[in-house]
């Protein structure tokens, strides 16, 4: 009869656990990075480039991103919870907190996963390998890649000045710049598809190297070993700009074409 009573409540206390850690989806979500965005794609292809968030604001949700500046000065990195531009001429400085951003996306580098990657010959086959590592395809995933790498393709925009013209007439004239035998990081973001018009649906990457000097919007990479760190985000935040340019801005649409053009 005592050995009946004490059992019982153990394995009650079992089945409640077992319980709570595979239908509570908080337990499920523990892993998880919050994401959070400021603007939408779209109002940046539109031309939405004043700033408005602030540098302190946005890494007061993260440790890692990407996005850029005010007036669509250079390419943002955020890396260990620290912001830097890489501007027009390839030049990487590390950004004042007063600075501010018209669209940027941020998360915790609360990773959950770890793999190798083997043997890299281009971005395209580097996308192909990270498909085979996303368990939720319906979830955003944030990335950071560190590798040597052998080749390396990335840009920089230059900054704008009024009237703004649309994203698709900026990057023509995008400056690329081309490295080797580079070490470095990529940080950056996949997005289910369902997310177009919010942000890119896809993959999107920012390198920055481990000399914190050269960088860029991905467009290109080779490596033979590399090192990626994975986590799926579970809750997304956005928060819209408050300016006037954002709310004339037609928002409408679906504008896969423009995207694909502008990042790739």
């Amino acid at each position: 009869m005592d050995q009946y009573w004490i059992k019982k409540p153990i394995s009650s206390i079992f089945t409640g656990f077992l319980f709570l850690f595979f239908f509570n989806p908080l337990l499920w979500a523990a892993n998880s990075s919050p994401f959070f965005q400021f603007s939408t794609i779209n109002a940046l292809l539109e031309g939405v480039y004043d700033g408005e968030l602030t540098i302190q604001e946005l890494i007061q949700k993260g440790e890692i991103g990407l996005g850029t500046f005010d007036a669509l000065d250079g390419e943002m990195v955020i890396i260990n919870g620290r912001c830097f531009r890489v501007n027009s001429q390839g030049i990487v400085e590390e950004v004042t907190l007063d600075e501010t951003t018209p669209f940027a996306a941020i998360a915790q580098a609360s990773f959950s996963n770890s793999h190798y990657l083997f043997l890299i010959d281009s971005l395209e086959e580097l996308e192909s390998e990270l498909d085979q590592i996303i368990e939720n395809p319906n979830l955003i995933h944030i990335f950071h890649i560190e590798a040597d790498f052998q080749t390396l393709k990335a840009r920089s925009v230059h900054r704008q000045t009024k009237p703004y013209p649309p994203l698709t007439q900026v990057t023509p004239n995008q400056a690329v710049f081309e490295f080797t035998e580079m070490s470095g990081d990529l940080v950056g973001f996949w997005c289910p598809q369902f997310f177009e018009g919010l942000n890119v649906s896809g993959y999107h990457f920012h390198f920055i190297d481990k000399d914190l000097k050269h960088g860029g919007h991905l467009l290109d990479c080779s490596f033979l070993l590399g090192t990626v760190h994975i986590s799926p985000c579970y809750d997304f935040f956005v928060q819209l700009p408050h300016n006037q340019e954002f709310a004339r801005a037609n928002l409408a649409g679906k504008r896969i074409d423009e995207i694909q053009q502008v990042e790739k």
